[in-house]
């Protein structure tokens, strides 16, 4: 079953829905990197990752086609960056500000009865996660 894809009983085919309520901690520990994407990104990213997702046009910024991220790059997925911009330790231009979420930090902020050290590996697992999937997004 998936945390945060709706699909039909009798097939996998059916479109993904993208919830407004943001994940619970026990759903982003357990999410692979697509559902991390539905859950988080594609609210603006849209969720073929076009930038076209239902409050992309309420923002002031283009948000950004994640599809042509290796295009864009000499058609190497530009790995680092995603991760660092996923992080929040990046301003990308096209974001114009912070307003994209820092989801290293969301991640790491989870679990505060967890040792620092599991945190970060939660943090990083969910963020190589996330990165992982957008590699699948590219043209």
């Amino acid at each position: 079953s998936s945390l945060v894809m709706l699909h039909s009983a009798s097939s996998f085919a059916a479109d993904p829905v993208v919830k407004e309520a943001p994940l619970t901690w026990q759903q982003a520990a357990t999410s692979d990197g697509a559902e991390l994407y539905v859950g988080l990104c594609a609210v603006c990213h849209g969720v073929g990752g076009k930038g076209d997702g239902p409050a992309a046009a309420a923002l002031k910024i283009p948000v950004p086609d994640l599809t042509t991220l290796a295009v864009n790059n000499n058609g190497v997925f530009p790995r680092e960056p995603v991760v660092n911009a996923i992080k929040g330790r990046a301003r990308i231009v096209s974001h114009g500000t912070a307003d994209m979420p820092i989801w290293g930090s969301a991640f790491y902020s989870l679990r505060p009865d967890w040792k620092p050290v599991r945190r970060s590996a939660f943090a990083n697992q969910r963020i190589y996660n996330l990165t992982a999937y957008l590699e699948t997004l590219q043209q």
